[in-house]
């Protein structure tokens, strides 16, 4: 040893020694850097899950208030809600993936055992309550439409059978 507290190597077997402890520190240092890696790669996939849920919970809530909207009990102009209605039900459909792929998404990184995994279950439990709740409001808001349209139309024949009634008295 030096007088700076250096060890100075003198045989092969103390150079040898030395080698074999920095290898063993790196070797460390990269598989930490490697679990390191993963933790963020798995904190970045929940962030991501959790915006897409996110996403996906407010568009459905949005949805839920127009399949809720009990414009129906209002005879004015039911084709036409009756049209606007169905274009509702084909979105509704066409968005019917994005909770498919989040919870395939989800499903999958439960699978891996992810560190949030009980977060992201009880995540999808909700979006599929919810999801289930929009289409049976727009499945029974359609049935409304429907009926109410067949009153309409209904009221709309006695009207006429009972003027052509007066008509036939006159």
């Amino acid at each position: 040893m030096d007088t700076a507290g250096v060890k100075v190597l003198e045989t092969a077997e103390d150079i040898q020694e030395r080698r074999q402890q920095v290898l063993d520190r790196y070797r460390r240092f990269k598989e930490l850097s490697i679990m390191r890696r993963q933790k963020l790669e798995d904190s970045h996939r929940f962030q991501s899950f959790r915006r897409d849920a996110d996403e996906l919970e407010k568009w459905i809530l949005e949805k839920l208030q127009i399949a809720s909207d009990e414009n129906y009990k209002d005879p004015s102009n039911l084709q036409g809600k009756l049209q606007k209605h169905q274009a509702f039900e084909a979105e509704v459909q066409a968005n019917s993936r994005d909770i498919v792929n989040l919870k395939e998404t989800g499903n999958l990184m439960i699978t891996e055992q992810h560190f949030a995994s009980e977060t992201i279950r009880s995540r999808l439990d909700e979006l599929q309550r919810l999801w289930d709740l929009l289409l049976q409001k727009t499945k029974e808001k359609g049935l409304r439409l429907l009926q109410a349209q067949k009153l309409v139309q209904y009221l709309r024949e006695c009207e006429d059978r009972r003027t052509r009634l007066n008509d036939s008295y006159q």
